[in-house]
């Protein structure tokens, strides 16, 4: 019973986070420069991080804790291995917003160059989406 929801879970949040990545990376790529000046605006007025980061790691981990303990049931190391990279990814990211002052002032710093960086993260963004549809399917073909 429990295994059985546990390979509907992941299934269900491998694609639902893998479009969202992919749909989210193309975004980034399609409308870089508008991001930057996004951030660059956020960076200048803004004392605290961006609302929007914040609410994205509270879903985030909202999401990867019943993961976490899924990953048990029945035992998966590619479950708990995906759910302890979200985890580090969630307390990376949760720092940069803790020290949101001086990410500020990096992204301000960075000038010109903030397109460049957020096409990478779009490009990265999509490889992990694609990733992730590799997993959900390892998944699916090992649950038959």
């Amino acid at each position: 019973m429990l295994s059985s929801f546990s390979a509907q879970w992941f299934t269900a949040y491998y694609v639902v986070l893998g479009t969202i990545l992919i749909g989210y990376g193309v975004y980034l790529i399609a409308k870089q420069h508008a991001m930057a000046g996004y951030l660059r605006d956020v960076a200048e007025n803004t004392e605290k991080p961006p609302r929007a980061f914040r609410s994205v790691l509270k879903y985030l981990l909202l999401f990867t804790i019943p993961g976490l303990i899924l990953s048990f049931f029945p035992f998966s190391w590619i479950e708990l291995i995906f759910s302890i990279w979200c985890l580090i990814i969630i307390f990376t990211v949760g720092q940069m917003l803790v020290q949101w002052k001086v990410v500020s002032s990096q992204i301000l710093a960075v000038g010109g160059e903030l397109h460049k960086k957020i096409r990478f993260a779009g490009i990265n963004m999509i490889s992990i989406g694609v990733v992730l549809f590799m997993l959900c399917y390892i998944l699916i073909s090992n649950t038959r």
